[in-house]
């Protein structure tokens, strides 16, 4: 063992991420939940100087890790003893970022803090930091089970249509609820059917962008704007494909370039990825709605990998590290002259445990299509648990935004899967 060798530590792992990892050039240990360790391929289970496991259950709530950090510190601290203190301590998930800002505090570790990451995470105060900013967010209000009736009928009264309720730390449409007003969101407190730890917000009516890129010293090295076919709520909730196109309005992509500064300044995130969202509202206004310290999910990063080159789950351990960036200069999406526009489509996966009998519409797909990932026939695909599961995946590469759309709404029409139940 080189003990001249950086120790860095992780905090969670997936191996669709072991690329972003050199473990020639340092001791990487891991601390993760037990259930995660057992589904990491053995070979790159042994790559790992060590793993350390946690008992946690097996869900979707992502805030079991943040309540698990005090047993990580004795983890970390164990696993100081035997290869040194961290160099780095990496947490590349919504999960996982939160805990591992507050082991860097603890450990000394340079990186994201704990009071940037709390920001990213809790739409609360995350919303609270924009103040003065001059950026639009939702009307909104902190709620549980012990807020003040009265304090939620005055909130109530003031919104104009579709209440959202949401969980204040979670991610992926978890546990979003649509409330047709105001009344029902009164009925429901009245009836104890709200959780501790949520949200209030107004409805706005929109599109949605997800905002995507690289920050390192407080500049932005990638910035890249992407609008959603449809919501991440529908696809969690329904059977809607999910899929986001860029727009080739640089006036459009200005302003939002100009709003994700805003966001970053105020919130102190200086050298990160970051995945924002925003509405466009039929006004034309911008209304910002949340951001992560953290790279995209579901077809984003192979998106952004494949079209534009730019790799943000290794830019989230450079980030980390303390390493430079790999974006040599700052770029947005519309500097790639050689792409009018470009986006990612995820087929919704078929409920329950099933098995692929055909697959159809694969010889029908556009030539605009530059990335796919299906299953096969004979797979098994079992949606219980996963949070992307998808049916199919397509990358799309166009002259622009509306042909990106029209060959994306063709592999809707087309593409399909037939499935038996059972394995």
């Amino acid at each position: 063992m080189n003990a001249g060798k950086p120790h860095v530590v992780h905090i969670g792992f997936h191996a669709s991420e072991a690329h972003t990892v050199d473990f020639e050039a340092d001791h990487v240990t891991v601390v993760m939940p037990r259930a995660s360790a057992a589904r990491l391929p053995a070979a790159l289970a042994a790559r790992f100087a060590r793993i350390e496991v946690l008992d946690l259950p097996d869900s979707d709530d992502l805030d079991t890790y943040d309540r698990a950090v005090d047993r990580m510190r004795e983890l970390v601290e164990d696993l100081v003893a035997q290869f040194g203190p961290p160099a780095a301590i990496v947490g590349l998930y919504e999960h996982t970022t939160l805990p591992a800002a507050r082991l860097r505090e603890h450990f000394g570790v340079p990186g994201t803090g704990a009071k940037t990451a709390l920001l990213c995470r809790d739409k609360v105060p995350m919303k609270e930091a924009l103040s003065g900013t001059g950026i639009r967010v939702p009307r909104f209000l902190a709620v549980g089970p012990d807020t003040p009736r009265a304090e939620l009928s005055e909130f109530a009264r003031g919104l104009p249509g579709r209440v959202v309720l949401k969980p204040r730390s979670q991610g992926a449409s978890i546990g979003v609820r649509i409330l047709d007003g105001a009344a029902e969101l009164l009925a429901l407190a009245d009836a104890g059917g709200i959780e501790e730890g949520y949200e209030a917000e107004e409805f706005v009516d929109g599109s949605i962008y997800h905002i995507d890129g690289v920050v390192r010293d407080g500049e932005m090295r990638w910035f890249c704007a992407s609008r959603y076919l449809d919501t991440c709520f529908d696809f969690r909730h329904g059977t809607a494909p999910l899929g986001a196109v860029t727009p080739d309005s640089p006036g459009l992509v200005s302003r939002m370039r100009d709003v994700t500064g805003t966001v970053l300044e105020a919130l102190g995130l200086t050298d990160s990825t970051y995945h924002m969202e925003l509405f466009h509202t039929p006004g034309d206004e911008l209304v910002f709605l949340e951001i992560g310290n953290r790279f995209g999910g579901a077809g984003i990063s192979w998106h952004q990998r494949q079209v534009y080159g730019v790799d943000l789950a290794r830019e989230s351990v450079l980030a980390c590290l303390g390493r430079p960036s790999e974006v040599a200069t700052p770029t947005t999406m519309l500097d790639h002259r050689d792409v009018g526009a470009s986006g990612w489509l995820y087929m919704p996966a078929v409920s329950g445990a099933v098995r692929v009998v055909a697959v159809r519409g694969l010889d029908e797909l556009p030539g605009s299509v530059v990335g796919v990932n299906t299953p096969s026939v004979g797979d098994v695909l079992d949606s219980e648990g996963l949070i992307w599961a998808t049916a199919g995946g397509f990358l799309v590469r166009g002259d622009s935004t509306l042909a990106v759309e029209r060959d994306m709404a063709r592999i809707i029409s087309t593409y399909t899967l037939e499935t038996k139940a059972g394995d």
